[in-house]
């Protein structure tokens, strides 16, 4: 196409007689040319027959601390702790699509300067397939957390070990902040963690993991 402008500059220079040479013309076929091969569609991949199980919504959510609740989407997490001007990080953990498996996506929420029942420490948000199933909280302070859990809900009353373990219809409570601040959780060194489940997503992130972890290779973004 170059060499064609450069002759025909010089022939109308020149006044030679040219054929007639229409550049919009020109410049659409290219233009047409390379749209046609962007315009290339993929096959669409077909659902597998059990994603709707995988990714349903369920009308009656489990409460977490903090005015969370089951089957969030990321999205409603984020509104709510960026009105609250919180920082954290969000990595996202994706399965390509295919018929051999239902979607297993995975989102992690960390927010290290969070704070629950005026304790700051750091707090975990798991996701399966956009909806979330488990609150967890790290007290930066545990000593002055374990003083309150109990007043906040007397269902984290621990055993005679320190420990909370609690099933309350689709909830679970775990928490082992009382023997993390026991005389023998010291000399371990042992994590304080207070954690809220709801087990039916928590089941069915089980249940992925036990029959399609193997057919799929995730890959983070």
């Amino acid at each position: 196409m170059a060499l064609g402008v450069a002759v025909y500059f010089i022939g109308t220079w020149l006044n030679w007689p040219l054929p007639s040479f229409n550049f919009e013309n020109r410049l659409r076929g290219f233009h047409n040319r390379g749209t046609a091969v962007s315009d290339v569609r993929v096959a669409k991949v077909a659902d597998h027959p059990e994603k709707e199980r995988f990714t349903e919504s369920m009308p009656d959510p489990v409460r977490f601390p903090g005015g969370f609740k089951s089957y969030q989407s990321v999205r409603a997490v984020r509104q709510t702790l960026d009105a609250a001007e919180v920082k954290y990080t969000v990595t996202p953990l994706r399965t390509p699509p295919s018929e051999k498996y239902p979607p297993g996506d995975r989102d992690t929420l960390v927010a290290p300067a969070y704070q629950h029942l005026d304790v700051t420490g750091e707090l975990t948000l798991e996701f399966f397939n956009d909806r979330l199933y488990e609150f967890k909280f790290v007290p930066s302070d545990p000593v002055a957390y374990v003083g309150v859990l109990r007043a906040y809900d007397a269902r984290l009353t621990p055993d005679h070990n320190g420990r909370v373990v609690q099933t309350a219809g689709d909830l679970q409570l775990f928490s082992n902040v009382h023997f993390a601040t026991s005389e023998v959780g010291q000399k371990l060194r042992s994590k304080p963690i207070a954690i809220w489940q709801d087990l039916r997503l928590k089941a069915l992130r089980d249940e992925w993991d036990r029959r399609f972890v193997a057919l799929s290779v995730p890959a983070a973004q």
